[in-house]
């Protein structure tokens, strides 16, 4: 089967959930000798973290004649070609050409929910003309499928499959040996984590601030971007100087250790397309304290701590019920078992398996 994968992710965002999503479905499309892969490369690109550990030598590029900037929100129109394709967007592009079949993947509505003027218009009118025009629709979790019926009820005729994101098989249970060489400036177990984006307003950054405070925690953050005045000002104010840690640009390997070792991963967000620290983190044996709301408690199910009210007093309740020794240990134990149900050979092989139903449904 010739498939044909739209990189445009890889020009928009120099890492980020859809960039390892994609990463790990054209990795393992380029090492399965069954198709022969296609791609387009956007000359606007980023210094993609991801997109630089695959090895694009092995597949053929397309020259396409995208515009500058206005490029990533225009179909394409490729080369013609006799026998029939599937083409993959990363991010909301259909082809144009008639023996093309076209595949999206919906990875949340978070413009839909928390943006408004001109950047949802656009956003919303390109994603609603590539999901009416693609064959098959992939969507990363229920919640998503949900969310696609209430904002773009036409698309309860298209042929959509839920197939779940993986987790790198990287993030496992460390030796309490390797602590001493993690470069933690706190007591093993004793930190709260939070990872990713501190800025978006339903990522409740400030509620994992607020609330590991009045649990008496550390906190260490990951990733989300260097940290800004305002942040210090109110971090050494809420925390102290010594009272909080950031790693930004970290590995998987130094973000697996930081799973290990902390008293718990707090994820506060009210709104994810799946949302996968909170797996990553049981994979790594470390409890999790989330809001029970969007995808959260599909993915998370009874394996965490999952918060009803949106509150600080709510979550730090959460935190401090972690004291518990048994229940922590009942949490992790837990939690490993329902890591066991997501990896991305698994979102691969059923990935490949909506790949080979659209096309033949399309060929009929």
């Amino acid at each position: 089967m010739n498939v044909i994968l739209d990189n445009v992710i890889f020009s928009l965002q120099q890492s980020g959930g859809i960039s390892v999503y994609w990463h790990h479905l054209l990795k393992q499309l380029l090492e399965d000798k069954n198709f022969d892969v296609s791609y387009i490369q956007e000359n606007t690109e980023t210094k993609n973290i991801f997109k630089e550990k695959i090895p694009l030598d092995e597949a053929t590029l397309i020259e396409t004649k995208s515009l500058p900037v206005l490029g990533r929100y225009l179909n394409l129109e490729l080369p013609k070609t006799k026998e029939s394709s599937l083409f993959h967007s990363s991010y909301y592009r259909v082809s144009k050409n008639p023996n093309h079949i076209n595949i999206s993947t919906l990875h949340d509505f978070t413009y839909e929910n928390f943006n408004s003027g001109l950047k949802l218009l656009v956003h919303r009118y390109q994603k609603k003309k590539a999901i009416l025009k693609s064959e098959g629709i992939i969507c990363i979790s229920e919640n998503t499928k949900k969310d696609l019926l209430k904002f773009i009820p036409e698309a309860s005729e298209k042929n959509i499959k839920v197939v779940h994101n993986g987790v790198d098989a990287i993030f496992r249970i460390l030796p309490k040996t390797d602590f001493k060489d993690s470069g933690i400036p706190f007591e093993i177990y004793s930190y709260s984590l939070y990872v990713g984006d501190r800025s978006s307003s339903y990522k409740n950054f400030q509620i994992a601030v607020a609330s590991t405070k009045i649990a008496n925690k550390p906190l260490v953050m990951v990733g989300g971007g260097p940290l800004t005045e305002k942040e210090i000002t109110m971090l050494n104010l809420e925390l102290t100087e010594n009272g909080y840690k950031h790693f930004n640009n970290v590995d998987t390997e130094k973000l697996n250790a930081l799973y290990n070792f902390a008293f718990c991963l707090l994820y506060p967000s009210i709104y994810e397309g799946f949302g996968i620290p909170p797996i990553e983190a049981q994979k790594a044996g470390c409890p999790v304290v989330a809001f029970n709301a969007s995808s959260i408690p599909e993915v998370v199910g009874n394996s965490g701590i999952l918060i009803d009210k949106n509150s600080t007093a709510a979550f730090a309740k959460g935190i401090e019920q972690l004291e518990n020794s048994e229940l922590r240990n009942t949490l992790i134990a837990k939690g490993l078992k329902n890591a066991e149900n997501y990896s991305w050979k698994r979102t691969y092989e059923e990935t490949i398996a909506f790949y080979h139903e659209v096309f033949q449904k399309a060929k009929l």
